[in-house]
């Protein structure tokens, strides 16, 4: 396996699509400073999966994308492919070429592809693991990698050990296993609790489960014997108005009958009065012809004798009439006391809807005050999270404080051991001037970087008012919204809560009579619905169409004949009432003929103005076709007389106006009958709901905003804080170091007092360091126990608000029950009211016959007194007896007659009295059945209204529940000690019946998994001690292999000498400090440290070989690794390098030795600043660079 070439585009320096290829052997990549030749190894070892952009040489991973120059625009992507010949199947896939491409865009987001499929850096780091050529592993020696090997972190030099020994992939799979096995007791600790928690539960919910099994029997059998015990009532208050109706029936027909007797009577009585006005009239021109003969006494004596007969049926008649009059003034008395005693019920009906209505704003003032009592505590409890925030951020700074002083402690130590190898390398050689300049040198950049770190800080500081600044704008901002958020759903629950009621009338057709509400809610096919529901009428309007409309609101449009007809027959079967159908499919329609369109104040025809499906067209035109809508009474007037028949004339106000010159107006006091304007409030509330949810949802979204903005800010602030801290540790260590360097130019003759001070003033910082160190661990840990206190305080607060928001859903509650009852009050009120204004028909229609039956006798009185005037005497009586006797025969034979005729019309009379009588008895007695009829039909409303109210089902649900064997007094009984027994169990859980089932079931599945989670981590534990087995067998014999191959090296590369590998602690080699002792020749065996630097590089290329020579791989880069190294030991380095022929190198470097053994040499140069260019040349064995 080795690669064989690298694509780049966009990556770092190389703008321009640059393909490099790779050949056995070594290849050289030459080129002056800052060219970008270690741009190629960082392209490797990116594509590889580095993720650290401090090990790309940069701030952060975006940086390797090209930036741009004055001459190129920056691009968005940068990619590399590096294509590995895998024939040798030495990575774990199935193909002969692999191509590794990794992509990053300017955006964030990077991509991964094994060749030209999408993967994961996770997939990649798996192919390559324990290859030697990962981004952790010996194959990729970048700048300053040599240093860290032979440096005294020792976990670098631990890294290519265990790359080289193939145990990354075991330790990888081990710290899964223990992350699994971490989880998985977690995960145990969880279920114990939980399974310790539901064992302390379980017992109580098996009783209170049993309790709440035999409450629900209770309840369902108290259900079916109250639903029986009320359909029995039911039954028998329908028997009642059947008997009821029929006695109706029965008395109608009487009334009937009489009705045409009485009128058979009139008609005879009418034939009597006219046969005896014309006898009058045969007597009168007798006694005119007799004027001259008869003289005035006979006149008058024959007068008198008849006013006297008058006088007498005027006697029997005006009796007659005052006896009537007497007992309809009984009667009036009675009916005027009944409407007295409703009318009180009805003032007392009204006085306590209006206590109802006062504690229905009594109990919305309550939710009210509730409600903001709500919004207080959980602004409290916001307060307080913050609160907490602010406390932890605020421990958590001084913890990293303190851990930035435990870095300058390090630091310190550091300069400490620095101190000591300086006074040992004094004792071995001398210093120069050069020294001094070197001194120098270091002041000024001491001095450069204390005021940069100083501008650093005072930047910081402004940067964090500024952050301050907004972040308290923002939580003033979240707090207002809140408080404003509270507010809008108080208002949009008020609404919604009047809407509800609102529709609920609507849904229930309240309003509308019964037959109404009995055939839409009967499901009957093609009834389509009132033709108050099927229209919609425009703001303003709803007067106007309500009043023209007047009882044909309740009209049911319908599909045909058929449709009304069984509506009907269904109606009078359930006795439910009498209603009118518009059949659309035979209703006639037809507008009037005239056209008054043009008149002032038109503002269109009734069926124009309404909106409605187009296949009710005709029962709208029908209805509506002859109403017009006018603006102003005047101009309806005004209208209705130019206009010609056939119109009627309706203001917005409701005033109607007929072309035949009738005006009606006036306004309802029962506002519940105006239908149009509730479904006008209902679309207004709608509205005003969506409004206001709309503004609700705008504030919410500020809200998110402004928490967002107090989010980042206090990021942002946590970063400053650790920013800062850490530049103030920076300015202390550099003005340390500026220190340091003004003593040492200062007594650069006498260092040892300069060490002294040093170690002085390194020791009084550590002391003032582990000072600082425990004030600010005392710090954190008041701020950590202010922010438990303050935990404590939220939980408290946390209880407030939920209590709280309990008693606002309490308030809410009792408005909908003090509505309910409300509605229920209005509903007696209509009942009473249509009783009432029957009464008050009945007294006005005796009151109607008491004052005829005072005019009829006042009328006898008048011609009593005028017959009682006219009976004077006058004349000679005897003088004219003789012409008497000529006209008395025809005289006696009119009086005989007349007398014959006053007799029958004396009986017809009295008949008439008798039947009159019965007709006033029937009447009443008809009065008294319809009230009785209404009491049991209210009655009965009120028996199917519990039915819905108390187990909220209708009437016809109800009749499923009904037992055939059903014994009134046995269920009255058993339904007692039903209800005692359920009182005898008192506050029931019903969820407990599901919760216990829940439970058991949550227990029994908690129980299996502990036991799984207990198996499992059996196996992680016997899998981790596996692994541990193989890491340790693995990594010893790779290090004792690496421990002799290095020996052997060392010598080589040094001409002699001595290097050794040791391991601090051979117990556990897995955890244990890698050591390297090395001796050149002609030295003492030494600890590394105290190399040259030539030495200490060539003694880690020497590991570094050893590392390969164990495990080669198949592929190394090596970027300016012979740097520090002269002329000899790089003719040592590049001759031993050729001993690796199974490995292809990569050098980044300067050196023309290195470059003599390439064979292959690459050139980067930059003709344009800031792009990089490849240049390739193949060398001979013999080609000579000079």
């Amino acid at each position: 396996m080795y690669f064989k070439k690298i694509y780049m585009h966009g990556f770092k320096s190389f703008a321009d699509p640059v393909t490099i290829e790779f050949h056995k052997g070594i290849t050289c990549i030459v080129g002056p400073n800052g060219s970008g030749k270690s741009n190629i190894s960082d392209a490797i070892r990116w594509v590889l999966g580095e993720q650290s952009p401090k090990m790309l040489r940069g701030g952060k991973m975006e940086e390797v994308i090209f930036s741009g120059t004055a001459s190129r625009k920056s691009r968005g992507m940068a990619e590399v492919i590096l294509t590995i010949d895998n024939s040798s199947n030495i990575l774990p896939i199935e193909y002969n070429e692999v191509a590794i491409t990794r992509r990053m865009y300017r955006s964030g987001e990077s991509e991964y592809y094994i060749n030209n499929n999408q993967c994961r850096l996770r997939d990649i780091r798996e192919l390559i693991m324990d290859t030697g050529i990962g981004v952790d592993g010996y194959s990729l020696i970048g700048q300053g990698k040599i240093a860290d090997i032979v440096s005294n972190k020792t976990e670098s030099r631990r890294e290519i050990f265990e790359e080289a020994a193939g145990i990354v992939m075991y330790r990888t799979r081990k710290a899964e296993a223990e992350r699994k096995l971490t989880a998985a007791s977690g995960n145990l600790d969880r279920v114990n609790d939980i399974i310790n928690e539901i064992e302390g539960r379980i017992d109580g919910l098996r009783e209170d489960s049993a309790k709440a099994s035999e409450y629900i029997s209770l309840r369902e059998r108290f259900k079916e014997l109250e639903i029986n015990i009320t359909l029995k009532n039911v039954e028998n208050i329908e028997e009642k108005t059947n008997e009821l109706i029929n006695e109706l029936k029965e008395t109608d027909k009487s009334i009937v009958d009489i009705k045409a007797r009485k009128e058979e009577l009139d008609r005879s009585l009418e034939a009597t009065n006219t046969r005896t006005r014309a006898l009058d009239e045969i007597a009168e021109e007798a006694r005119t012809k007799l004027m001259d003969i008869v003289s005035e006494i006979n006149r008058l004596e024959k007068a008198q004798e008849l006013n006297t007969e008058r006088l007498s049926a005027i006697g029997r008649d005006r009796e007659r009439l005052t006896s009537e009059i007497s007992e309809l003034g009984s009667k009036l008395e009675s009916e005027q006391q009944n409407a007295e005693s409703l009318g009180d019920s009805r003032r007392e009906g009204e006085a306590r809807l209006a206590e109802l209505n006062a504690a229905l704003q009594a109990a919305i003032d309550r939710y009210t005050v509730k409600a903001e009592e709500v919004n207080n505590a959980l602004l409290s409890l916001n307060n307080e999270r913050n609160s907490i925030f602010e406390l932890s951020s605020k421990a958590a700074s001084k913890r990293t404080e303190a851990a930035g002083l435990d870095s300058l402690r390090e630091s310190l130590e550091k300069r400490k051991l620095q101190i000591a190898s300086e006074r040992e390398s004094e004792a071995l050689q001398g210093k120069s001037e050069a020294d001094l300049l070197q001194v120098r040198i270091g002041e000024l950049q001491a001095e450069s970087r204390a005021a940069e770190l100083r501008a650093a800080l005072e930047s910081i500081r402004a940067e964090a008012n500024k952050i301050k600044e907004t972040y308290s704008s923002s939580l003033e901002t979240e707090k207002q919204l809140a408080k404003d958020i509270e507010a809008l759903k108080i208002d949009i629950s008020r609404k919604e809560a009047r809407k509800k009621t609102i529709e609920e009338m609507e849904s229930n057709y309240e309003g509308y009579n019964f037959a109404v509400k009995y055939i839409m809610k009967s499901g009957l096919p093609g009834i389509y619905g009132t033709a108050a529901e099927l229209m919609s009428v425009p703001k303003g309007y709803e007067t106007a169409i309500e009043t023209s409309m007047g009882a044909a609101m309740q009209n049911i449009v319908c599909a045909d004949d058929e449709c009304a007809k069984k509506a009907i027959i269904s109606l009078k079967q359930a006795k439910a009432g009498r209603l009118t159908f518009i059949p659309l499919k035979s209703i006639k329609h037809q507008r009037a003929a005239a056209d008054v369109s043009g008149f002032e104040g038109f503002l269109g025809y009734g069926d124009e103005c309404v909106s409605f499906d187009k296949k009710y067209t005709a029962a709208f035109e029908y209805l509506l076709g002859r109403v017009v809508i006018v603006d102003t009474m005047d101009n309806a007037v005004a209208m209705s007389k130019k206009a010609g028949a056939g119109l009627r004339f309706v203001t917005l106000e409701g005033e109607i106006i007929n072309t035949v010159g009738a005006i009606t107006g006036g306004k309802y006091k029962n506002k519940t009958a105006n239908l149009l304007e509730r479904k006008s409030e209902i679309t207004k509330l709608q509205e005003e709901i969506e409004a206001l949810s709309g503004q609700r949802d705008a504030k919410a979204q500020a809200m998110n905003e402004a928490a967002d903005a107090i989010s980042t800010a206090q990021e942002k602030m946590q970063a400053l804080n650790d920013r800062y801290r850490q530049t103030e540790l920076d300015l202390i260590t550099a003005e340390n170091e500026k220190k340091a360097v003004e003593g040492a130019i200062s007594d650069f003759g006498s260092r040892q007092e300069r060490w002294d001070r040093e170690l002085k003033s390194i020791e009084e910082q550590k002391a003032s360091s582990d000072s600082m160190k425990k004030s600010l661990i005392d710090e954190a840990e008041e701020a950590g126990r202010q922010a438990e206190l303050a935990e404590a305080e939220v939980s408290s607060l946390t209880d407030i608000y939920e209590a709280k928001k309990q008693e606002a859903q309490s308030a809410s509650e009792d408005i909908t029950e003090a509505r309910v009852a409300v509605t229920a009050c209005e509903k007696e009120l209509q009942a009473s009211g249509a009783i009432y204004q029957r009464i008050s028909d009945n007294i006005d229609d005796i009151s109607g016959s008491i004052e005829a039956k005072k005019l009829q006798l006042e009328n006898l009185e008048n011609e009593y007194r005028s017959i009682t005037a006219s009976s004077e005497n006058g004349g000679d009586i005897e003088a004219k007896n003789r012409q008497k006797q000529e006209a008395e025969e025809i005289i006696a034979q009119a009086a005989a007659e007349k007398a014959s005729l006053t007799e029958q019309t004396d009986g017809a009379s009295a008949e008439k009295a008798r039947i009159d009588e019965q007709l006033e008895n029937l009447q009443n007695q008809k009065v008294n059945a319809d009230i009785k009829k209404a009491r049991y039909e209210t009655q009965l409303e009120s028996l199917k209204d519990k039915l819905w109210e108390t187990f909220e089902i209708s009437y016809l649900q109800a009749m499923e529940f009904r037992a055939e064997d059903f014994v009134m007094s046995k269920a009255v009984k058993e339904n007692r000690e039903v209800k005692a027994r359920m009182n005898e169990l008192g506050d029931v859980n019903i969820g407990a019946i599901e919760e216990y089932k829940s439970v058991s079931e949550r227990y029994e599945f908690l129980t299996s998994q502990r036991a799984d989670i207990l198996e499992a981590m059996d196996s992680l534990r016997s899998i981790i001690e596996d692994m541990d087995k193989t890491i340790r067998e693995k990594f010893k014999e790779n290090f004792d292999q690496v421990v002799a191959q290095f020996e052997h090296i060392f010598r080589e590369l040094f001409g002699g000498g001595h290097a050794q590998l040791r391991l601090d602690n051979e117990d556990n080699p897995l955890e244990s400090n890698i050591d390297i002792i090395a001796q050149p020749p002609g030295k003492k065996l030494q600890n590394i440290n105290l190399l040259s630097g030539g030495e200490k590089t060539m003694t880690a290329i020497a590991l570094m070989f050893a590392v390969l020579k164990t495990k080669p791989t198949p592929f190394c880069i090596l970027d300016e690794v012979e740097a520090a190294l002269d002329d000899a030991n790089i003719e040592r380095f590049a001759k031993y390098l050729q001993k690796f022929s199974e490995i292809q190198f990569a050098l980044v470097t300067h050196q023309k030795v290195t470059m003599e053994y390439a064979d292959v040499l690459y050139g980067v140069t930059m003709p344009e600043q800031g792009i990089s260019r490849i240049l390739s040349l193949k060398l001979g064995d013999k080609f000579d660079l000079d």
